[in-house]
């Protein structure tokens, strides 16, 4: 039996089992922007259960190594912590092994014995949660993100044994990039009965989807700071070579961004001579920005090597269908619907098609919306996320991985 340390919750007391999180990608107070909120909208959803979030910030200068404690923080014992990595990977396993001893003392020390340890990247801190669950005989998840996941496995051979360790020991596989299942599995040798799918969670997802009559209007929402890797420059280009047969129908751009971003988007349309056909909006409020998309014609966000991209769904569940970028964001979750169009990332004339066919076929693909809602609801829902979640929880302790815990 494992020691009645604080933090610690056997099964059979009936007290929740305390997760202690691990996340480069969290929205801390002090973390400088952009950053999505995607880890956060989880923990908020488990906050019946003991939470630790130890918010990873990498910096290069070790100066700049810090160690925040915000104590009690919005339901979760927070911790930001800035730890000293050199750029491209180098080094990662000592960086890493540095990270879990750091974090491990915190723990002993507050006498704080997690039961479960989700890192939210399968590298990088993988590596470190991999360490820590094994220190305290915890239940070990991964959130597998496939942007870095696939630089990581591809740029650095000589981790992979490592890695197919680490797939092998942990309890559960979560796939946030559905699009990069296949490359996972084959890289790490994961057993898939472990393994599920983790979309982030959306707010307006609904089990009943009802499209509303929409205005002339293609729009694209982004962060103005990231235009290459959201596809906007194919973008406009794709929509200037079908201005023509969509002469009533504008491309909206909305987002911010600094100005030399602002003033490069206003260059791209200018070259197009698309003045008054593409409209650059400033940030629109979350709230407001979800009731936009219903009235739109279409959403379209060719982005490459995007993780999962949270305004896909937020289009579908506000009735509207989605141009999406194939091997990217959202693909591998549509899989048997026709409510979008997937184009190959960076290629323009795939994009012009897309578009044409989402305007020309609006009024099926809405119908074909509405038809999917109770499948987008299952397979996207917070609500059906969370609950698949929490029965991982709740098994991973009851098959407490004590043959792990043993191999140390």
């Amino acid at each position: 039996m494992r020691d009645a340390a604080i933090g610690s919750k056997e099964p059979a007391s009936g007290l929740r089992p305390t997760i202690l999180h691990i996340s480069s990608d969290y929205l801390d107070p002090i973390r400088p922007p952009p950053i999505t909120d995607a880890v956060v909208r989880l923990v908020d959803r488990m906050i019946d259960h003991p939470q630790v979030v130890v918010s990873l910030q990498r910096v290069v200068d070790p100066r700049r190594v810090e160690w925040r404690d915000f104590g009690d923080f919005q339901g979760r014992r927070l911790i930001v912590y800035r730890y000293f990595a050199p750029p491209f990977g180098i080094g990662m396993a000592a960086c890493q092994f540095a990270v879990a001893r750091r974090i491990s003392r915190f723990l002993a020390a507050e006498r704080i014995r997690p039961d479960i340890v989700h890192s939210h990247r399968f590298t990088f801190e993988g590596i470190a949660g991999w360490l820590v669950a094994r220190r305290f005989g915890a239940a070990l998840f991964c959130s597998m993100r496939g942007e870095v996941e696939r630089k990581v496995f591809r740029s650095k051979p000589t981790y992979r044994p490592w890695f197919r360790r680490i797939a092998r020991d942990a309890a559960r596989i979560y796939h946030v990039s559905a699009w990069y299942r296949s490359g996972f599995e084959r890289y790490t040798g994961v057993d898939p009965r472990k393994t599920d799918l983790l979309p982030n969670i959306v707010f307006n997802a609904r089990p009943v989807i009802e499209p509303e009559p929409p205005r002339p209007i293609i729009v694209a929402p982004m962060s103005l700071r990231a235009i290459d890797k959201k596809g906007l420059p194919e973008l406009i280009a794709a929509f200037a070579r079908v201005r023509d047969r969509l002469s009533d129908v504008s491309l909206e751009v909305i987002g911010e961004g600094p100005q030399d971003a602002l003033a490069r988007v206003r260059a791209l349309i200018a070259a197009h001579g698309l003045e008054g056909r593409v409209l650059l909006r400033d940030f629109m409020p979350h709230d407001d920005l979800l009731a936009h998309l219903g009235g739109t014609l279409a959403m379209a966000l060719p982005s490459h090597q995007e993780t999962f991209g949270m305004v896909y769904p937020e289009a579908l569940f506000a009735g509207t269908p989605i141009l999406h970028t194939l091997g990217s964001g959202i693909d591998g979750y549509l899989d048997g619907l026709d409510v979008g169009v997937g184009v190959r990332p960076g290629n323009t004339s795939d994009i012009a098609a897309a578009l044409v066919k989402l305007v020309e076929d609006n009024a099926a693909y809405r119908a074909r919306i509405a038809a999917a809602s109770a499948v987008l609801y299952e397979r996207l829902a917070p609500e059906r996320t969370i609950a698949r979640y929490r029965a991982a929880v709740a098994e991973a302790v009851r098959t407490s991985p004590s043959d792990v815990a043993s191999d140390r």
